[in-house]
């Protein structure tokens, strides 16, 4: 078998590209990801994600990131406007700096958590976005979540 595979291999990857082409928008998603120039984070994975209840009219769903020091969890409501709220949590808790990344052209949103660990960014667009929980001191790596699709 050549570098470029035999002719089972090329009809496996032409059926993959036809059947299960990757989404539209990876390049962005990939370079979005690449983008933290701190490499000094504590990555969190995704633990659960599910319908969360919401009022009379409103969509929502519940995200929760698990990292060794932290466990983050948001809730993400549809707004009327086209936009959307984040309402987060963090355990344990802590009155932590919180910011949200989003894409170019787009500033990062930067907030702090209460005491309890809640903190919430309002009229936030749809897209990819990134949660980076700022240590308490320094020495101590950032979390940041991976990026999702608001």
């Amino acid at each position: 078998m050549t570098g470029d595979g035999d002719d089972t291999d090329r009809e496996i990857l032409a059926r993959i590209a036809r059947d299960d082409p990757p989404p539209p928008d990876l390049d962005e998603r990939v370079l979005f990801a690449l983008a933290l120039t701190d490499l000094e984070a504590e990555v969190a994975r995704l633990a659960e994600a599910t319908p969360a209840l919401a009022r009379a009219g409103e969509q929502a769903h519940t995200v929760t990131f698990d990292a060794a020091s932290r466990t983050v969890m948001i809730t993400v409501v549809e707004r009327a406007d086209n936009l959307v709220r984040v309402d987060g949590w963090l355990a344990p808790a802590a009155a932590l700096v919180v910011e949200l990344r989003l894409p170019e052209p787009a500033e990062p949103r930067v907030v702090t958590a209460d005491d309890t660990g809640r903190f919430v960014f309002d009229e936030v667009p749809h897209g990819l976005a990134q949660l980076l929980i700022h240590p308490p001191s320094t020495g101590t790596p950032k979390v940041v979540t991976p990026s999702l699709q608001l």
